[in-house]
């Protein structure tokens, strides 16, 4: 009897050590490495072009996500710009103002940003397809997202934003033809964005997205067209993308599988 318990407390440890070593196999295997460099998405950009505009994720609670970043307001209400942990608030009267932390936006894009490439043309960039073009060339492939940073002085600079929506809200297409624009010569101030690629359009726009902010805070917008005198830019490469999907009756109820 002795024989027999012995024989089968071994093969129940035999049996037990066989799983264990299955399970670390399998960990190994499966294992990722850590993430250097996250960027969370509230909601999508199609959604946004469908008129998803109503917002359900607080300004405090964005902050915890990121420090640097892009968006906008509950009702498209102006353009958002997050630099060095500030939120501000570009609205279509021209003001701009910091964001209160109980502001909700329904789409934002936010890093905690960390520099790991710098970069400083070598002169002037006479346009917005020129600095495409010189960042295309020193960026990392075009097939890693990543946050950019760019402080320079603008011996011209247009930028826009939209009035506020009510509902039904119409579609991002017609919020843009209300856009208002500005133009401003020898400013100095910070570009703030991002580029995604292609294979990333179910989640933001593809390319390149960056909002203005002047250094003294007074004026912001989306960019539309620049020229550079002087830049200095940095790249945060990310290697991750957090979803976080709204959970409004809006967003639950909408078709995604047509076009607005």
């Amino acid at each position: 009897m002795l024989r027999l318990d012995l024989r089968l407390s071994i093969r129940t440890i035999a049996r037990g050590l066989l799983v264990l070593a299955v399970l670390v196999a399998l960990a190994g295997c499966t294992a990722l490495p850590a993430p250097t460099q996250e960027v969370t998405q509230i909601s999508t950009y199609p959604a946004l072009e469908k008129g998803l505009y109503d917002g359900d994720v607080t300004y405090a609670q964005l902050a915890q996500a990121g420090n640097f970043g892009i968006g906008t307001f509950d009702g498209m209400d102006g353009e958002m710009i997050a630099l060095a942990g500030q939120f501000y608030q570009a609205r279509s009267d021209g003001s701009v103002r910091r964001a209160d932390k109980t502001l909700e936006t329904p789409f934002a894009t936010v890093t905690f940003f960390t520099p790991e490439q710098r970069l400083q043309p070598d002169g002037p960039l006479a346009s917005y397809d020129q600095l495409k073009a010189y960042l295309a060339k020193v960026a990392p492939p075009a097939n890693r997202p990543y946050a950019i940073r760019l402080d320079g002085r603008f011996s011209q600079i247009k930028i826009r934003s939209v009035p506020r929506q009510s509902e039904p809200y119409p579609p991002l297409a017609d919020v843009v033809a209300q856009q208002v624009t500005w133009e401003r010569k020898n400013i100095r101030g910070t570009l703030v964005g991002y580029w995604f690629p292609q294979y990333l359009s179910a989640l933001n726009a593809p390319g390149y997205h960056l909002h203005f902010i002047s250094d003294d805070r007074q004026v912001a917008g989306h960019l539309l067209d620049c020229s550079l005198d002087s830049a200095t830019i940095a790249i945060d490469y990310l290697d991750r993308v957090t979803l976080r999907i709204p959970q409004t009756a809006a967003f639950a109820a909408a078709d995604f599988s047509t076009k607005p």
